[in-house]
């Protein structure tokens, strides 16, 4: 045989091997996969369906997840305590199916891996349970609604607090460990969260509110000339009866020194302490729920105020600020006003029986005067406490007890904002029924003035009711002298009681 024969049966004997080995081998990768089969980069070569799917299972790492909350908290869920497992036997038989084992050769020059997701399962029921264990959907304690106080009255404050949606969480949370995710993010409060629900007695502490609101925003107010006196939502709530001053209020006695001692306002009328009282969130109510509002403290609150605008007050307001009104009684006593009067009044307006603002009619000859009437220097006559001061750029220079007209035979010195219209030296003062000798005259209103009285030992205390001038203002002599000296006409003097 030829040479070039023998070559020709070599190779038609090689391609016969060769083609019957790769059919052969195509005959045995009919039930498992072909050469050069990876997936996800697990090699699978010549691995039956079950065996890969083993495999694959075996090679699979996922431990849990974690789930992240609004408050920065996280929790951990292991897989294990979910019994969560991945199937990949129907991915696995499409591949087999798919694949043609007689063209297995291919993948001696393509052969690339696959990735298949797998079919995850778990427990859903083991999941929710330890979800359910989780401190974030403890149902919150705090109530939404929440009676305060502060320097402004009573507020209610509205609870901004949310609570964890279980069933939404729990839902993205389980689709996530479907998709083996290894963080679930459910920090957002519009997805995740909702507003917590104002109960039955959230309801209660609101409608206390509405009547605590309406009742320190009462308008009641009390106007003298060009003064209002009102009370501010943070005087009334100090009026209202309290757990902390309970037993007081039971035990208040009437009393003439305060009127309102033993009363209290409830609504619309005035009570002494009701035997079925209740008590709301710490606030003392009637049977039918009304606020109890002190009268005895209605009546100090009033006392205060009125005080405000006597005369020396206005006037150191004055003095301090530089500014302000100055109200002068034009009774001897210096009364501006009827303390229980007003509080009758006052408490009228509040409960409704009367008009919501009273009005005090000053006393005859009584005058509202503008504090920069006086000036920088000026003398203040304070018949009440017999004194007289004497002002100059702001600063006292001169005071002394006085003696002013007598009260008792009705001469008192009249009140009144004036000036000095003269200066005399050593006079005689006429009346029709004496004839006085002074060093010093400076004259203040018609034949009234401020003089020496050297006659007199004593001055200052109550003897103008009894032994008091005819109507001028008796001063020491050395004092005199001194303020003599200094003031000149013009200089404003004001008297008042």
């Amino acid at each position: 045989m030829k040479k070039r024969g023998i070559l020709y049966l070599v190779l038609a004997l090689s391609l016969g091997s060769f083609i019957t080995i790769y059919l052969l081998l195509g005959f045995y990768y009919s039930g498992s996969f072909a050469y050069g089969t990876w997936i996800n980069h697990v090699y699978c070569t010549g691995k039956t369906v079950n065996e890969a799917n083993n495999e694959l299972k075996n090679n699979t790492f996922y431990n849990g997840i974690v789930v992240s909350a609004a408050d920065g908290e996280k929790y951990f869920i292991n897989s294990d305590s979910i019994d969560f497992s991945i199937d990949y036997y129907d991915e696995l038989k499409n591949i087999m199916d798919s694949q043609n084992p007689f063209i297995w050769g291919e993948n001696l020059f393509i052969s690339k891996n696959r990735e298949i997701p797998g079919s995850p399962s778990f427990d859903e029921e083991k999941l929710e349970k330890i979800l359910l264990e989780w401190n974030l959907f403890d149902v919150t304690d705090k109530p939404y609604y929440q009676l305060k106080k502060n320097d402004s009255g009573y507020y209610l404050e509205t609870s901004s607090e949310k609570t964890a949606n279980f069933r939404k969480v729990y839902d993205f949370v389980k689709d996530a460990v479907y998709q083996k995710k290894y963080e679930a993010d459910v920090s957002s409060l519009s997805d995740f969260y909702d507003d917590i629900k104002a109960t039955e007695d959230d309801m209660k502490v609101y409608d206390l509110f509405e009547r605590i609101d309406k009742v320190q925003n009462n308008d009641a107010s009390i106007r003298i000339a060009e003064n209002k006196i009102s009370a501010a939502p943070s005087d009334i709530t100090e009026w209202m009866i309290t757990l902390d001053e309970l037993d007081k209020a039971i035990d208040e006695e009437k009393s003439e020194e305060n009127p309102g001692n033993g009363y209290f306002i409830a609504g619309d009328k005035v009570i002494e302490f009701p035997r079925d009282y209740r008590v709301e969130e710490n606030i003392v109510t009637d049977k039918d729920g009304n606020i109890l509002l002190s009268c005895s403290n209605v009546y100090d609150f009033i006392c205060d105020k009125l005080a405000e605008i006597d005369t020396n007050q206005c006037i150191e307001r004055y003095q301090k600020d530089g500014k302000g009104l100055i109200y002068v009684s034009g009774n001897k006593n210096g009364k501006l006003y009827d303390e229980n009067k007003e509080y009758e009044n006052f408490v009228n307006s509040i409960d409704g029986a009367g008009p919501a603002v009273s009005e005090i009619a000053l006393p005859n000859k009584s005058l509202v005067l503008d504090g920069a009437e006086l000036g920088k220097e000026y003398i203040l006559v304070d018949m009440g406490n017999q004194h007289l001061r004497y002002y100059k750029n702001g600063k006292i220079c001169i005071e002394y007890d006085i003696v002013t007209g007598n009260i008792g035979l009705g001469r008192g010195t009249p009140v009144g904002l004036y000036h000095i219209y003269n200066k005399r030296y050593h006079t005689i003062l006429r009346g029709a029924d004496y004839a006085s000798f002074v060093n010093y005259w400076l004259g203040v209103n018609k034949g009234i003035g401020i003089h020496d009285a050297t006659w007199r030992k004593e001055f200052g205390g109550e003897i103008y009711k009894r032994s008091g001038s005819h109507g001028c203002i008796n001063s020491p002599l050395d004092l005199m002298e001194k303020l003599y000296n200094q003031v000149e006409v013009g200089v404003p003097v004001l008297l008042y009681y």
